[in-house]
Order: C-alpha cells, then sequence, then structure tokens
C-alpha cells in the first residue's frame, strides 16, 4: 500500500544547484550509479522510478527551464537526498497541503509551512504532488526561533559539559542529542561553558567544583540535573497540552532542527513523496 512521507533534511541547497546544470559526466554516472540505493533508503515505489535515468542525465547536462514530468522531480528529489542529512521522518496515509500548518502557527509564522512543503530551488517547482519539495531560507529559520525562544538567545552559542553518568542514556548517546539542538559540548570545565551537567550517577566531583568556582568568579554556568538536561533538549515553547502525543513530537522535531541548522549554518528542507514500505528494503 502507497502512503506518503515527510523527509525532514538539514544540508545545503547550493549541493543540489551545483549538480543542476554542472554538464558534469561523472555526476551523471555517479547518480544514475545511486539510483537503486536511493530508491530504496527513501522507500519510492516503482511507479515513480520510470525514466529516472534519464531525467537525471537531463537535469546535469541539459536543464529545463522547469520541471515538466514525474521522472524529472523524482530525479530532482533523489540530488536534493544525497546533499542532506535526514533528520526525522513522518508517513502518512494521504498527503496534506497543511501538514505543518498548526506547529508553524505555534511559532508565529504559519504562511512557511506552504514554502516548507512547495517553495522552488533555483526556480524549479515539482509538476506533480506525488513528489514535493520545500524549504526554509536563514530569514525565515530565523523567525521561527525567534518565536519558540521569545527572543534573540538561540543566536549565542552553547557549550555544555556533562559530569557523572545519566540515568536513561550513555554519555555519547548525551552529546550528540546536544549537538542536535546546536548545543556545542567539551569535557572540561571552562570560562566559555555555558551549562554543567550533572548526571544522577555519580556527583560530578571535580567539574562541580569547578564550576562552583568559576561561579564564585562571576562566571555564569548553570548546573542542571537530568530534568534539566531533558528541559535543555526540548523546545523553550512548549506544544499545546491538547494536542495529541504525534503533533506534540513532530513540534518538538521541527524545533530541535531548526535549533541545530540555524547552530551549524545549514538549510532546513523537506522532501514529500509518494512511499511504499513494501520496496524500502534497505
Amino acid at each position: 500500500m502507497t502512503h506518503f512521507v515527510y523527509d525532514i533534511y538539514s544540508g545545503f541547497i547550493e549541493d543540489t544547484l551545483s549538480v543542476v546544470g554542472s554538464r558534469d559526466t561523472t555526476l551523471v554516472e555517479r547518480y544514475q550509479r545511486l539510483g537503486n540505493f536511493s530508491q530504496g533508503v527513501l522507500g519510492l515505489p516503482s511507479f515513480l522510478m520510470r525514466g529516472w535515468e534519464e531525467a537525471i542525465e537531463m537535469l546535469i547536462m541539459t536543464p529545463p527551464k522547469q520541471l515538466t514530468t514525474l521522472s524529472q522531480a523524482v530525479a530532482m528529489l533523489m540530488i536534493m537526498r544525497d546533499a542532506g542529512q535526514r533528520r526525522f521522518r513522518i508517513i502518512t496515509d494521504t498527503w496534506r497541503e497543511d501538514f505543518f500548518l498548526p506547529h508553524f502557527q505555534h511559532l508565529g509564522h504559519s504562511e512557511y509551512a506552504r514554502d516548507f512543503l512547495g517553495s522552488a530551488i533555483a526556480g524549479l517547482l515539482s509538476p506533480d504532488k506525488a513528489v514535493r519539495w520545500g524549504f526554509l531560507d536563514i530569514n525565515q529559520i530565523k523567525a521561527l526561533l525567534q518565536g519558540a525562544f521569545g527572543n534573540d538567545s538561540f543566536t549565542q552559542t552553547k557549550t555544555a559539559v556533562i559530569a557523572g553518568r545519566l540515568s536513561h542514556m550513555p554519555r555519547a548517546e548525551a552529546e550528540h542529542a546536544l549537538i542536535d539542538v546546536g548545543i556545542d559540548t567539551q569535557n572540561s570545565i571552562s570560562h566559555n561553558v555555558d551549562y554543567l551537567i550533572v548526571g544522577s550517577k555519580g556527583t560530578g566531583g571535580t567539574k562541580h567544583e569547578k564550576a562552583q568556582n568559576l561561579n564564585d568568579a562571576g562566571r555564569q554556568i548553570t548546573v542542571l540535573d537530568e530534568n534539566g538536561f531533558d528541559a535543555l533538549l526540548r523546545s523553550p515553547k512548549p506544544p499545546p497540552e491538547n494536542w495529541p502525543p504525534s503533533e506534540k513530537e513532530i513540534f518538538e522535531d521541527i524545533v530541535s532542527a531548526l535549533r541545530h541548522v540555524w547552530a551549524f549554518g545549514l538549510d532546513l528542507y523537506c522532501l514529500s513523496f509518494a512511499y511504499d514500505p513494501d520496496e524500502n528494503t534497505l
């Protein structure tokens, strides 16, 4: 049974633009070689894959001023997938124009939901809703984060140190979770640390003492327990209580992705397309 999927990616849109019209025959060979891999990773049903090889060659060698066929749209989708890193995925029974509307509305910019699902890249739009893409530019990302934080505090780089052991996740996973929301990590306490996260298994020992000494000298290092760590990963503006858990999770994923791309100077874009889980074998 065919469903629809929304894949959210971080990366550089410019990487896609550098491929389209590059006339690089090695890129033609590369993307044609990756065809079956892309189909498996994305879960594209067979009916979307007709003519994709010729369309890849056209986009790279002689791109049209506008996309007119589904095969061209699929070729663009495959190139864009290769240019970014997937942050999260949502699978639905039907495709909806207003899918992200409540989430962006809660951040004060409902109009951005349309761009996230259907904005042009180099003027090229998909001619078929079976394959769509959209993205947010840096100004939109900033406006949405201002809605989440209520101020511009997110523009300042933050650094955290973990002391002791967390009860619910390994240290490496915790550090990765911090990076996912744009918070850098380091192993030792210094003047440039903003947060000390103290796990419930162990007191933090020397790191806690160093943080206290720096705070006594006028530095402001916020000491957090595990509940504070969990709160640090969540959106500063929580989703409405009456939302179902699935909607709350999507909202948190969106804000997390926005925080990540802002911190690392990336773009955030959405690929949406028909999806067949039975063909997703990779």
